[in-house]
């Protein structure tokens, strides 16, 4: 990914999870190869906004799931995941991805449809940060909102951020919480376990 996001490059290092980046690497390649649009979403979206959160595989939203399936497995790098219609695994990491369908829900619970990619590309195509956070408000669940808190934080978002109608309330709810938290007080020597 590119420099602008050393921190998350940093935190996959430390964690153990840098196979997550070259899946998504080799994925982006064989959709951008196929003319497939993409977008990356999920917890290693997350993770290049600035917020540390952790993730063991890798979420991309497709226009057509089962024409980026066929691609990746074509491709001879990922196989397909018995049991499940929207996860390939690569064959050298053994990381997971889980193809998306943009302009659907993925959840019955889900108040919004995903976003519908455009753009074909053979780099990861982050999705923008607005569109991040309606899929994560969407899906209604505490990691989700958690997830939401602590963006809004690490970019300095504004309240008035245009988000679908659909979510503001909650947005804004929010973004009232990431307010109120005190950030932790790193120049202090003192001990919290004095």
């Amino acid at each position: 990914m590119s420099d602008k996001y050393t921190a998350a490059h940093f935190l996959r290092k430390v964690s153990g999870t840098m196979d997550l980046e070259t899946t998504l690497e080799k994925a982006a390649r064989v959709l951008g190869a196929a003319n497939i649009p993409h977008f990356v979403c999920g917890g290693f979206a997350v993770q290049e906004y600035g917020y540390p959160y952790l993730t063991e595989d890798v979420d991309i939203i497709v226009p057509n799931v089962q024409e980026a399936r066929d691609a990746l497995q074509r491709s001879d790098l990922f196989r397909k995941n018995p049991g499940s219609s929207m996860t390939v695994t690569d064959f050298e990491t053994h990381v997971g991805i889980d193809v998306m369908p943009g302009g659907k829900k993925v959840d019955s619970k889900n108040i919004l449809p995903l976003p519908m990619p455009t753009m074909v590309s053979k780099t990861p195509q982050l999705l923008s940060i607005d569109k991040l956070l309606e899929t994560k408000l969407s899906a209604g669940r505490m990691k989700d909102f958690s997830a939401v808190v602590e963006l809004i934080k690490a970019n300095h978002l504004p309240k008035n951020l245009v988000v679908d109608a659909s979510v503001v309330s909650k947005y804004q709810e929010l973004w009232d919480i990431a307010q109120e938290e005190k950030p932790i007080n790193t120049s202090d020597n003192s001990s919290v376990f004095n």
